[in-house]
């Protein structure tokens, strides 16, 4: 296979941003936008690349996708009524972060970019950043421009890359920038982590990780591989689990809080039947077999009941349903998990189960359990009632655990689902009565933006041919 993969190294020190300018005319100020200065720095790109983050962790579809959540009156987004998502934004995200890489890289910026943090604490963090959002936009898409991006009127026609050259790619990214971490000062402008280089290296190894899993069907060696690289520098406890913060300010507030209260006071989502159900178990809707509903929903009556709004259909009477937890939907600051302690847990006793490790894959399933009911606050004797009444029993326990443990993390969840969908899927979703964007059942990807085709024909069709019709319901390589 023909390789197109340049040194990651290389690739990420000379990525540049692209600048336009006229030159016939000098309109001095009248064109000067002081809030979007020309001449930004390290931090300010950091922290606005980092401010993207909060519509993928808060992104309502995906957790439609895994049902956790079902529409009220309007059904629509339950019934996959959107086809054609656009990434443009996304790769505006990452020429910022290049942006980072490359003031402390070149020789003439560098030195004062020193004011932001260490030249490659700051290289080290964005180039993380910046292999996690790839990672999320080939989950989506599939192939997607990678290697020939970014790179302005050099190149405006990128091809698109496959998922494998692009995890090859992202694997080397991230390996160098945890090697670059040094005992500098962390990355002004980081307004998740606080300039912390150690949970900066907490989240390189986390998201390794995880990507390395994912290759435990298409390229199970190389994952391997990585995966016992990252053990042991992953997440280790609850208290380093890693989250989006949000104030209690209408600008940077959980999202979840302004669709329920200010600005927008609607009650759209409820929790879905299926999730409700699952939970429920073998107890009953005012005693659930899993004591986490309690914390991740509220009762619909005032007897206590938890009762699920039916998927995939209109739900006039909304206030019927139990809605998500109030401490979530009610709570400016809640923060939006990226990656947690249990799922790293439940990673290790998968890979201990595959053979990866010489670790107790049915210890771990029971501690990943146990790190998820402490998440959300259930108490000791609950969580072990529970763990007892639920043992080990191969990897399909796993992906229904996981499942629960993900609840609201809907992007990450929906890459698990879809993982174990071929062979060790224990999630049985159902699928809605009515289908729309030529949907054939769950999606299996988001389409590419209706204008791709225009923009670069001979990239996006190649790209379709390679992997399979642009629509929900092609199954992306990783995945097969």
């Amino acid at each position: 296979m023909k390789n197109k993969l340049i040194k990651v190294s290389t690739l990420i020190i000379a990525a540049a941003l692209t600048f336009t300018s006229c030159d016939t005319v000098d309109f001095n100020d009248t064109n000067v936008n002081n809030n979007d200065p020309s001449n930004p720095t390290p931090a300010s790109l950091l922290t606005n690349a980092e401010r993207s983050l909060s519509d993928y962790v808060g992104a309502t579809t995906p957790n439609m996708y895994v049902q956790y959540i079902s529409n009220g009156q309007y059904p629509e987004e339950s019934q996959y009524g959107t086809l054609n998502w656009s990434f443009n934004g996304l790769y505006a995200i990452l020429t910022d972060l290049n942006g980072v890489i490359e003031l402390n890289s070149n020789e003439e910026t560098a030195v004062s970019s020193l004011a932001g943090g260490s030249n490659a604490n700051q290289i080290a963090a964005a180039t993380i950043l910046r292999a996690y959002i790839l990672e999320s936009m080939t989950l989506r898409w599939g192939r997607i421009p990678y290697t020939e991006a970014l790179q302005g009127t050099d190149n405006i026609y990128p091809s698109y890359d496959s998922q494998e050259d692009i995890y090859n790619g992202l694997f080397e990214e991230i390996n160098y920038a945890l090697s670059i971490i040094d005992g500098g000062n962390g990355p002004t402008g980081d307004f998740i982590f606080e300039g912390d280089m150690s949970q900066w290296e907490a989240f390189g190894n986390t998201l390794k990780m995880v990507m390395a899993l994912r290759l435990s069907e298409a390229n199970p060696t190389l994952g391997s591989s990585m995966f016992n690289e990252a053990l042991g520098n992953a997440i280790a406890s609850n208290d380093g689990n890693l989250f989006y913060p949000y104030l209690a300010d209408e600008n940077n507030d959980n999202p979840w809080e302004d669709r329920f209260l200010a600005p927008n006071f609607r009650r759209d989502y409820a929790v879905s039947d299926v999730f409700v159900d699952y939970l429920v178990g073998t107890g009953s809707s005012t005693d659930p077999e899993d004591p986490r509903l309690y914390s991740m929903a509220q009762p619909a009556t005032s007897a206590g009941d938890f009762i699920g709004a039916p998927y995939g259909q209109q739900n006039s009477a909304i206030n019927d349903y139990s809605f998500i937890t109030a401490d979530v939907i009610n709570n400016q600051t809640a923060p939006l998990y990226i990656f947690t302690y249990s799922e790293v847990l439940f990673a290790r006793a998968e890979a201990a189960e595959l053979g990866w490790t010489s670790e107790d894959a049915d210890a771990l399933y029971e501690d990943a359990i146990q790190a998820s009911m402490d998440q959300w606050g259930v108490s000791a004797d609950d969580a072990t009632a529970y763990i007892a009444a639920n043992p080990y029993s191969g990897i399909e326990s796993i992906s229904y655990e996981k499942w629960v443990s993900l609840y609201l993390q809907g992007y990450e969840s929906w890459a698990e689902w879809r993982r174990y969908l071929a062979s060790d899927n224990e999630v049985d979703l159902i699928i809605p009565s009515t289908l729309l964007s030529g949907a054939t059942d769950i999606p299996n990807r988001q389409a590419y933006s209706a204008t791709a085709g225009n923009l670069n024909e001979d990239a996006y069709e190649e790209a379709v041919s390679a992997q399979g019709p642009d629509d929900l319901n092609t199954t992306l390589w990783i995945f097969e």
